[in-house]
């Protein structure tokens, strides 16, 4: 058993505190138009150019045990933030920061109560951000791409596109380029909400995508409880050589077969759990077989495990399978029947007694029609194809999240200016019964609203006096007016297209808010001895 140290209260939380402030001062450099770019070594000695705070994050370890856990703690609630809305990790580390950074452990007499008091402001926070949002319009959609790209207007045009062919609920992919020029091509296909089962099947490990070129797919509405039970089919695939997509509720025991042949080298397998559920299932199931070739085995509808064969098999021209959804490039062998599918959920949607099912019925009818764009990124050199990348990649997923929630004043200016009404919304009588510790947790969550537009403020070398012109200003104005960093000026937020996306905004305050309350009320860490 490996030796352990105990470090406990008070050294603890200087190191934790350390550990949180050093993962800020190298990510939040990044943040805003005027970011700062950091220069990476691979584990090979090659560079790596980006302004990706997640990336710089994934690349930091540190040689004190508990500041590295602190920070390794951060940094997953900050990925955590662009899995569940696609952008806003650099903002997520450094609200955690100052949310941390501005707790005394020694001046609150009830720690649970301070926590308590955070998550209540939490939530008020994100009452006022769902107020505040605003759906986007088509020169909305263009600002918040071109923004997340770094304000790359070339990268916001090409992503913007795509949403505008596809639709909001298409899919739009990012691949390199075979030249230096960036480019979008749209192909027919569709998409499952749902990613791979275990990340042990990936064949990206940078990534964490299991990318199929060809594949097999099989899609089976019933458990499958052992590679048994389906062995024609993974024999057909480990003869002909491709891989196979496994869409399945599936046992332990088969994903544990799965990584053992895909580690082998026998055949390469992906396994993807089901969405929806009931009849639902059943339908999106049905919707991706037709659009895959392939035939959904079911034991309710009579099929049998004793007579599976390799006919039950469709393919798709290439799958990509993230953790959190799957793209499939597919055309479609019988089009007559998708669209006389089509037409048949669009005349259920003009039916009243459907109004219940509209939710599900635009997402079977998206998944029809909706297509795949690609956005093909080029650059000169591999570092800058690198960088370029990582810029696009945020920007479709904060792009996505924007048409799903819409879309509030950026640059911080929002937090800012909802800590000012939070200041004005504790004067209400029913906060004079509370607790000390209890305000002190609003208190600090109020604070630290300020902490991405202050990271913003310097990263653009404002001196402290104009620094303190403009929140001031800010303060003092509605809530539309904010700092644009690249002209020095207060403007109107929305007029100059400086928006941010709303659930971009409020996965940045719930997981900073998560992740900090954990380490505020840690009083031991545990780690390994080092040699």
């Amino acid at each position: 058993m490996i030796e352990k140290n105990l470090t406990f209260t008070d050294d603890a939380w200087a190191k934790i505190k350390k550990g949180v402030q050093e993962l800020n001062r190298a990510v939040g450099s990044t943040l805003g138009p005027n970011g700062k770019t950091v220069i990476l070594e691979d584990a090979q000695g090659r560079p790596h150019v980006t302004k990706d705070g997640i990336t710089v994050a994934e690349s930091l370890l540190f040689a004190d045990p508990v500041e590295n856990l602190a920070m390794s703690t951060v940094r997953q609630a900050s990925k955590k933030t662009a899995l569940r809305a696609g952008d806003g990790t650099t903002s997520s580390i450094v609200l955690s920061n100052a949310i941390i950074a501005l707790t005394t452990r020694n001046l609150i007499h009830n720690i649970h109560l301070y926590k308590k008091g955070i998550y209540d402001a939490k939530d008020y926070v994100i009452k006022l951000l769902k107020k505040t949002s605003k759906k986007l319009n088509k020169k909305d959609l263009l600002a918040v791409a071109s923004i997340s790209a770094n304000n790359d207007e070339s990268i916001g045009k090409l992503i913007s596109e795509s949403y505008e062919k596809v639709g909001k609920d298409g899919v739009v992919a990012v691949e390199q380029s075979y030249n230096e020029d960036s480019y979008v091509t749209i192909k027919e296909g569709t998409k499952i909400d749902r990613g791979w089962a275990t990340h042990h099947l990936v064949t990206d490990l940078n990534k964490r995508e299991f990318v199929a070129q060809s594949p097999f797919i099989f899609i089976c509405s019933t458990e499958i409880q052992s590679a048994q039970q389906i062995l024609p089919i993974l024999q057909h695939c480990a003869e002909s050589g491709k891989q196979i997509i496994i869409v399945a509720d599936t046992s332990e025991e088969f994903l544990a077969t799965m990584i053992l042949n895909n580690n082998k080298g026998r055949f390469k397998a992906c396994v993807i759990k089901p969405a929806g559920i009931g009849y639902k299932r059943d339908e999106l199931l049905e919707d991706l077989a037709l659009m895959t070739g392939s035939k959904v085995f079911s034991e309710a509808q009579g099929n049998d495990f004793g007579q599976i064969d390799k006919s039950y098999l469709g393919m798709a021209d290439k799958v990509v399978v993230s953790e959190g959804e799957t793209v499939l490039f597919t055309t479609p062998k019988d089009q007559k029947k998708v669209k006389k599918l089509q037409k048949h959920i669009e005349k259920k949607l003009t039916d009243e007694k459907e109004a219940d099912n509209e939710w599900h019925l635009r997402d079977r009818l998206s998944k029809l029609t909706g297509g795949v764009a690609t956005v093909h990124v080029g650059a000169s050199t591999e570092v800058e194809m690198k960088e370029k990348m990582d810029r696009v990649d945020d920007a479709i997923s904060a792009t996505r999240a924007a048409l799903k929630m819409g879309v509030v004043p950026g640059g911080g200016a929002t937090l800012l200016h909802i800590a000012r009404d939070m200041k004005l919304y504790l004067q209400d009588s029913k906060f004079e019964e509370m607790e000390n510790s209890y305000l002190q947790g609003w208190q600090v969550l109020i604070k630290s609203l300020a902490a991405p537009l202050t990271t913003i403020l310097y990263n653009a070398g404002t001196s402290d006096r104009r620094f303190s012109e403009i929140t001031k200003a800010m303060m003092a104005d509605n809530v539309n007016v904010g700092f644009n960093a690249l002209t020095g000026k207060l403007v109107d937020m929305y007029k100059e297209k400086i928006l941010d996306p709303t659930a971009v905004t409020i996965n940045v305050v719930e997981n900073a808010v998560s992740v900090s309350c954990e380490l505020i009320t840690t009083e031991c860490v545990v780690t390994n001895v080092r040699a």
